[in-house]
């Protein structure tokens, strides 16, 4: 029994290893160079009453907030497909204002992923929380090959429940 177990480590540490590049291989998402850069714009709307976000992005706690992302080409037309993802600023699981995922010390947590069937901005309901704080947002785009547009990330946004 004692010889299997140095080799079972090493068996195990072999696999971890494989996993490791499949899994770095599996993020890495080539860009094709004909791509142009496009605008990658994230705002927020209060979905009751509907409406724009407040002076600041702000919105009283109980109201709920959609998310809204725009992404245009370089002539100023809107992307037709793709997907967005949208994501939230986390520092030790708690969503945190953006300052914190923008400097490493949080990370942005993937919330939802919606695939573009049209020219269109995507908006997406987030809710509230139901105490006072800020909330950092972002989308990152990833285009395909007939939109003719770069994979981006919008600048990070913070919305404040008051």
């Amino acid at each position: 029994m004692k010889r299997k177990k140095p080799l079972l480590v090493v068996v195990i540490v072999v696999v971890l290893t494989i996993s490791g590049l499949q899994f770095r291989a599996a993020v890495a998402e080539p860009q094709d160079a004909a791509f142009a850069p496009g605008t990658y714009v994230i705002s927020c709307f209060i979905d009751r009453p509907q409406g724009p976000c407040l002076t600041d992005n702000k919105i009283p706690v109980g109201e709920e907030l959609v998310l809204n992302a725009h992404v245009t080409d370089s002539s100023g037309n809107l992307a037709a497909s793709g997907k967005e993802i949208f994501q939230d600023c986390l520092l030790n699981g708690v969503p945190a204002p953006s300052i914190h995922c923008d400097s490493g010390t949080g990370v942005w947590s993937n919330i939802e992923t919606v695939h573009l069937k049209g020219p269109e901005d995507i908006r997406i309901g987030y809710g509230s929380p139901s105490t006072a704080q800020t909330i950092g947002f972002r989308f990152r785009y990833l285009g395909s090959h007939s939109s003719g547009i770069a994979n981006g990330i919008s600048n990070s946004m913070d919305v404040t429940w008051f």
